[in-house]
């Protein structure tokens, strides 16, 4: 057998074996791409630029869905992000690297980022291989989110501080927008709704002997409602959710202008 059918079986078998561990992980697509070079070295590679974007907030993880090491974001980090890296080198060394994060438009820019820091590195001799993914190609750079806007929004209108968190951002793309959007607003109207529901539900009617007596009877208003307390609860619990979720977006989204990474909007 030839040197060049070798190597071609070997990227078959790669392609293979990457395509059934990647069939474990989430449901949810992630970006992939191939890192060459000796794999332990890239493992370090990969973790250094990590550190560097989340500043310095990246660990190791066991729960692996079948890689050979998962690097994950801290629990307290607003940056969420997790990157599944499998090495080959016995016949051609390389490492299978996939990135998931909870929206698509933050996995393709963590992707960029990936792609760009190693590429650099590599122009610098520091380490031994190179991606086999594009570079990434900076455009139109766009503007830093305000955190003061984005939770004035959200505590106003929660689909609201989706849509500004994600104009012109590489943290959302066009379905992340969409998705986020439609789920709070169901959530304002199921949510709010069985809470001004229940809430009027237990306002207790005059009887005829408070209206003989002209007494006065409940004012109607649903915050004074002996059930209040719960429509006031299902009220907020969309905004103070999509709060934390703002902070997080505009976070990352400052911390991607920081590091100049971008993509086609």
């Amino acid at each position: 057998m030839t040197a060049s059918k070798v190597v071609q079986n070997s990227r078959i078998q790669i392609l293979a074996i990457a395509i059934f561990l990647f069939s474990f992980s989430s449901v949810f697509a992630g970006e992939a791409f191939e890192l060459e070079g000796d794999p332990g070295a890239n493992d370090l590679r990969i973790l250094a630029v990590l550190n560097k974007l989340s500043e310095d907030r990246v660990i190791s993880d066991k729960k692996t869905k079948g890689f050979s090491y998962r690097y994950t974001s801290k629990w307290y980090s607003p940056l969420s992000i997790d990157v599944y890296v499998v090495g080959f080198s016995k016949r051609e060394k390389v490492s299978l690297v996939r990135v998931e994060a909870p929206k698509k438009g933050m996995e393709k820019a963590f992707k960029n980022y990936l792609l760009n820091e190693l590429n650099q590195q590599e122009a610098l001799g520091i380490g031994s291989g190179a991606p086999t993914g594009e570079s990434p190609q900076i455009s139109e750079k766009p503007s830093r989110k305000s955190y003061l806007l984005s939770e004035g929004l959200a505590i106003v209108f929660p689909a609201a501080s989706v849509l500004y968190n994600s104009t012109k951002s590489p943290v959302y793309g066009s379905g992340d927008t969409f998705k986020g959007m439609f789920s709070y607003i169901l959530a304002d109207l199921l949510l709010a709704g069985a809470g001004y529901y229940y809430a009027m539900s237990t306002i207790h009617q005059k009887s005829d002997a408070d209206n003989l007596l002209l007494k006065h009877g409940p004012s109607g208003k649903v915050w004074e409602a002996p059930g209040g307390g719960v429509f006031l609860g299902l009220f907020f619990l969309p905004r103070v959710l999509r709060m934390i979720g703002g902070f997080q977006d505009t976070y990352t989204h400052n911390r991607l202008m920081e590091l100049s990474v971008s993509k086609s909007f």
